[in-house]
């Protein structure tokens, strides 16, 4: 749908301004942040040092919000013509008002969208694809299979194992990617910085480097909209064509610029901390990666529904939880006012109440265990107090749990557990040495000290959950427990958190060097 600017707007000069606007807009869940003024112009001033002179030039911006690279756009560009597309549609009619000679369509650029705006890009053009896609952690395409396959097949690459491209800003480069592929052009987004170094966009990175030419990366840290902390960067790309053949791309990082060269295996998008090299080359030498070294670890548990299975206080949490088991269909309302659930978790409480019926489980003090809030790089040694929660652990009122517990095996009663973050800054452990589970925070994993030979049988025999070479180091620490206390100081160490982990905690699995491990106070 095209907007027609309405009559006695006045455009506003920050597109974070106009936040205030729209009250009701639920920027959050959609990863919408209006982008600050001076952002914008940075952005638009890298990409126009690799357009070609002398060309029509056309600017498109797929998630165009109320228009702030649109409005820089036509002031930087006055004979350009300008498209944006915008899924709101009051947000869309805002966009319109302030650039009202622009082509404005409501429309999802990720379901279709672009193909109708793009139809009107005059044949010839160069194309300048600008713009700040959303990035929401969890992108709704994941719940549209036909839409997530039509976007997911721009990739070539294939994804680490169990895993999948999750933000919304992934599947606008691959779009920006394919259609730069036969248009001279020049992509500039605003992304979250995972794109440089996350170990799940590998693919993505290779899948980009081999279509476009990088030519600019900002790394803008942390803070950049209003709001949010998530770091966030800027990266320049050119088509392939006919423009000409870029130099290495430059890395900026505060007032410095350097020479940027990405380098199998991880096609890292900023530069190589030499430090950190010779720390993970070390340690290779003189032990095994975490995931080799423990082989068996599992995600830690969600919930899903912490509203009604999680509370500080251990007695508080029974009554809930025996209300909820004998409540009748009628009155989940009621129950719900009690217990002060909000409204909007009414429908997910009757489903997941209507979902035990048949089976009518029973009330357990079994089931309440102790639940350790998952506090990132805050954990230091052994969790602290204030940590401590409980939770009430029942297969039947934890929807999608099954692949949490492997049959009659609960892998989350053990009396110790090394509880890590593989790929994901802030890298850390906490060992746990009492029976309970564990919070997922982000990729959050455990592994318990003992485990079953075979998880598919897991009423058989028990192994300790170590390696050949963890399992004759454990002897120094006078036992596998004692090696566990070992890692998790290790994990929690300076070199690994300040060196280390800020270099390869996104995107390398950590090397235990277990030769020079010291014993654990």
């Amino acid at each position: 749908m095209r907007h027609l600017a309405p009559p006695g707007l006045t455009p506003l000069p920050d597109e974070e301004a106009l936040s205030e606007a729209h009250p009701g807009l639920d920027r959050r869940s959609l990863g919408a942040y209006f982008t600050p003024r001076p952002l914008v112009e940075r952005t638009l001033a890298l990409a126009r040092e690799h357009l070609p002179c002398g060309r029509s030039l056309s600017v498109v911006d797929p998630a165009c919000g109320a228009g702030a690279f649109l409005v820089a756009a036509r002031e930087a560009f006055p004979s350009a013509r300008l498209f944006g597309l915008e899924l709101s549609p009051e947000v869309a009619a805002t966009c319109a008002a302030r650039v009202p000679d622009a082509d404005i369509r409501t429309g999802d650029a990720l379901r279709g969208g672009l193909e109708p705006l793009l139809a009107g890009v005059p044949e010839g053009d160069v194309e300048l694809w600008v713009g700040n896609p959303p990035y929401n952690g969890t992108s709704t395409l994941l719940k549209d299979a036909e839409a997530y396959g039509r976007v997911r097949a721009l990739l070539t690459e294939a994804l680490p194992r169990g895993t999948s491209l999750r933000d919304d800003y992934a599947f606008f480069l691959l779009l920006a990617a394919q259609r730069l592929e036969a248009q001279d052009g020049v992509l500039a987004f605003i992304t979250s910085a995972t794109l440089l170094d996350a170990f799940l966009y590998g693919p993505l990175r290779r899948s980009l480097l081999s279509r476009l030419q990088l030519r600019e990366v900002v790394d803008l840290g942390a803070g950049a909209f209003r709001e949010t902390r998530v770091r966030t960067c800027i990266t320049v790309w050119t088509s392939r064509r006919s423009l000409p053949r870029a130099v290495a791309p430059r890395f900026h990082s505060g007032v410095d610029v350097v020479p940027l060269s990405p380098e199998e295996p991880e096609l890292l998008l900023r530069p190589r901390d030499t430090a950190a090299e010779a720390l993970d080359s070390a340690w290779r030498t003189a032990g095994e990666p975490l995931d080799v070294l423990v082989p068996v670890s599992f995600p830690g548990l969600k919930t899903r529904f912490d509203e009604l299975l999680v509370d500080e206080d251990r007695e508080r949490l029974a009554e809930r939880i025996r209300a909820f088991l004998d409540v009748t269909p009628a009155g989940i309302a009621d129950f719900a006012r009690r217990w002060a659930l909000p409204e909007t978790l009414w429908p997910k409480l009757a489903a997941l109440h209507a979902s035990i019926q048949e089976e009518k489980p029973q009330f357990s003090e079994e089931c309440l265990r102790p639940f350790y809030r998952y506090a990132g790089a805050r954990h230091r040694g052994s969790v602290p107090a204030s940590a401590l929660a409980w939770c009430y652990l029942e297969r039947r009122l934890i929807p999608r749990g099954d692949h949490r517990f492997r049959g009659t095996y609960d892998p989350h009663v053990e009396p110790v557990k090394l509880v890590f973050n593989v790929r994901e800054l802030p890298l850390s452990a906490a060992l746990v040495t009492e029976p309970g589970c564990v919070h997922a925070h982000r990729h959050a994993r455990f592994a318990p000290l003992h485990v079953p030979v075979d998880l598919a049988r897991p009423e058989g025999p028990w192994r300790v959950n170590l390696s050949e070479a963890g399992l004759a180091e454990a002897q120094r620490f006078g036992g596998p427990a004692g090696l566990y206390r070992a890692v998790c100081a290790f994990i929690n160490s300076a070199p690994v958190q300040r060196v280390w982990a800020p270099a390869f905690g996104a995107t390398r699995v950590l090397p235990v060097p277990l030769r020079s491990l010291r014993r654990a106070r």
